[in-house]
This record gives structure tokens, sequence and C-alpha cells, in this order.
């Protein structure tokens, strides 16, 4: 059970150019598919996803300097207790790494965030490649 994880994607782009896009909170919808629709409201993001579930994120921290946001599910997904997640841009040999981190607790015995998300998180950071490299 892993509930504490993260997937990382290099791209040949350079970090500032990578963090354009993957450090834009709202440009989410361009690389990452189960997001159809993306508003901010103050400090909140509100991600309407293609089955209907609406998330509210509250966006937690910016740092552009070190190419850094976090934010927190605050609303939409049963059973978190907490969650936190985390988007960075690294340089990397030939280009970028970026590196989308998940924390997070329920009160659902046997919760594995991990499970649930590593393979959706690969395939956007996947996507993410795709659009820095066209």
């Amino acid at each position: 059970m892993a509930n504490d994880f993260e997937v990382a994607v290099d791209v040949s782009a350079p970090p500032d150019q990578a963090w354009a896009l993957a450090g834009d909170p709202v440009r989410i919808i361009e690389w990452f598919d189960p997001v159809t629709e993306i508003r901010i409201e103050g400090d909140r993001r509100i991600a309407t996803m293609g089955n209907g579930a609406v998330l509210v994120e509250r966006l937690t921290g910016r740092d552009d300097a070190a190419r850094t946001y976090s934010y927190e599910v605050v609303e939409g997904i049963p059973g978190l207790t907490s969650h936190r997640a985390t988007i960075r841009v690294e340089p990397a040999s030939g280009g970028s790494r970026v590196i989308w981190r998940q924390v997070a607790t329920s009160d659902v015995e046997g919760y594995d965030i991990e499970a649930r998300l590593a393979g959706v998180m690969s395939a956007g950071l996947a996507n993410l490649k795709a659009a820095l490299e066209a």
C-alpha cells in the first residue's frame, strides 16, 4: 500500500519551457486527459472530470524560482482524510524532469492512492512530454 509516491518523466525541453506548461494550474487540462473543464476561484481550482466527478482543490503553495506548486483535494474523492500533491520541474540531462508527487491519508482500510492514480498520472506525464517535444 502506497499513499506517498511520485511519478516522473524526462523531457527534452528546457526547465523554463516545461514549467510554463506543467506549472500552470489551469493548463493541466492540456495534458491530463481525465480533466474536461477547469476553473480557478481564488485559491480554489475546480476540475470537472470526464466521468462527471468534480474535484475541488486548494492551491497551497507556489514557487516559480524553484519551479514547484502544491495543491490539496478538499472535495470530490470519497474516503480521503487528507491529500497533498506537488508538481515540480527540475533540470535534467538533455532537458528537464517533471515530477508529480501524491501524499494522502484515508479512513478507508487498505486505501492505496498509488494503485488508484499512478497509471493515469503517468499517462498524463506522457501527454505532457509529447506536447513539450512536439
